[in-house]
């Protein structure tokens, strides 16, 4: 049983200079006891995935589920 799974999680934000777009169709499914690390240059995007799966921020589309309900 999944723990936590993210389904095709986008996020974008607006700048000056038009939109920047973080995550694009990002999928993730962890299971209960699995030990993972989120790895990546700086701006890759892992804080605003951390973010959203924590539900601190709304993504503009997809899905997150824990303990298979969908939050």
């Amino acid at each position: 049983m999944s723990l936590l799974k993210v389904e095709n999680l986008s996020k974008s934000y607006q700048e000056a200079t038009g939109r920047l777009e973080v995550l694009r169709n990002v999928n993730l499914e962890v299971e209960t006891g699995d030990m993972i690390a989120i790895t990546g240059e700086s701006g890759s995007g892992k804080s605003t995935l951390l973010h959203l799966m924590g539900m601190l921020d709304k993504p503009d589309n997809g899905a997150i589920y824990y303990s298979n309900k969908k939050i």
